[in-house]
């Protein structure tokens, strides 16, 4: 019964975080960049990408972590089977994917608040309160210009953790 709650849990975070990714990244990135989208609500969209972000980089860890001591013992065979492989993969593409939106918000945090701190940016993350009532901050087109390259990094990481979840679940041949 775990088991099958940590695949419910691993499954529903990791479409939550994917589904946002590339939300993000076809709704609001080519909005924001063309002007169209504001800068509050592109800020919005941000902020809440990197709290998903976070959240869920607690729950597929530890759900994770314990099919894997479930499901791969001994652990040798994650280096020795494909499937092992695949999670393998499956983690390393995690670990990017989540580093690149930490970098993408935080770049943009810095258009606005070129001071702040590592501590304080993880406190706060890039709430609307960092951009409300100061004109001399950055439209969403550069805002967006500066977090472009890592959220289309990270969308293209998505899909490919898409895929080695489909292959995973597909029934990689061991």
């Amino acid at each position: 019964m775990l088991l099958t709650t940590a695949f419910v849990f691993h499954v529903l975070s990791g479409a939550l975080w994917t589904g946002a990714t590339l939300y993000v990244v076809y709704a609001t990135l080519p909005r924001a960049a063309d002007g169209t989208l504001g800068r509050p609500a592109f800020v919005d969209a941000a902020h809440r990408l990197l709290m998903i972000t976070r959240w869920t980089g607690v729950v597929l860890p530890v759900t994770g972590a314990y099919m894997v001591w479930r499901l791969y013992t001994p652990l040798a065979a994650l280096a020795t089977t494909r499937r092992g492989w695949a999670v393998l993969a499956m983690l390393s593409l995690w670990g990017v994917m989540n580093g690149l939106v930490e970098l993408g918000v935080l770049r943009m945090r810095r258009e606005v608040d070129p001071e702040i701190g590592w501590g304080r940016y993880m406190a706060e993350g890039f709430p609307v309160d960092a951009v409300a009532g100061t004109g001399s901050v950055p439209g969403s087109a550069r805002l967006a210009s500066v977090g472009r390259p890592y959220l289309l990094a990270s969308a293209g990481l998505a899909v490919l953790l898409l895929v080695d979840a489909a292959l995973l679940a597909g029934g990689v041949p061991g």
